[in-house]
């Protein structure tokens, strides 16, 4: 059976720019559209019946709601950077996984400044990492380590992606 994009208040078709909260079933998409949860906002033809693709909520969802959610307006966890992140090592490329082929493929979360010297665990002090890439930097910083990075972290509350490219929300100037 498909499944259906459940996409946060203020999605654009259009564009397809919106907060991607996560993909349900069709039959659980029918019961959010009959709660009034949520709207298609885009619909197909499967076996000559009209299936949504992509619905829209009809309020939006806080932070609060996704699992791992603090303070931050998305859910953020150790998981949530992986999936920023794609699964992949921000050093060297590699796909990481929580059960590798191999102990040096094991999916570890690195702080790019170390948390013992003063590092915060946030969107953008925290990378995607192979045990034995986190292993080999230890508690140096990329540049001491000589390890650069390969990706830029993004706080995904103040971007959006485009072509699977983060872009900053422009700053709303108030006078």
């Amino acid at each position: 059976m498909a499944q259906v994009r459940v996409y946060n208040l203020g999605y654009d078709p259009e564009t397809g720019i919106g907060e991607l909260l996560h993909t349900t079933t069709v039959r659980h998409a029918f019961g959010m559209i009959r709660r009034e949860v949520a709207n298609p906002v885009e619909l197909t033809f499967v076996e000559d019946r009209i299936v949504p693709t992509a619905l829209e909520l009809t309020r939006e969802l806080s932070g609060a709601w996704v699992e791992g959610a603090g303070q931050r307006s998305m859910g953020f966890s150790y998981r949530a950077v992986h999936e920023r992140d794609h699964w992949s090592c921000a050093y060297c490329g590699r796909s990481v996984s929580k059960s590798p082929a191999c102990e040096a493929l094991l999916a570890t979360v690195d702080h790019i400044l170390p948390s013992s010297r003063g590092g915060e665990s946030s969107w953008t002090n925290l990378v995607s990492a192979c045990k034995e890439c986190n292993n080999r930097k230890a508690d140096r910083t990329p540049e001491e380590a000589g390890m650069p990075l390969q990706v830029d972290p993004y706080d995904p509350a103040l971007a959006y992606r485009v072509g699977g490219y983060a872009e900053t929300l422009p700053v709303l100037v108030t006078r």
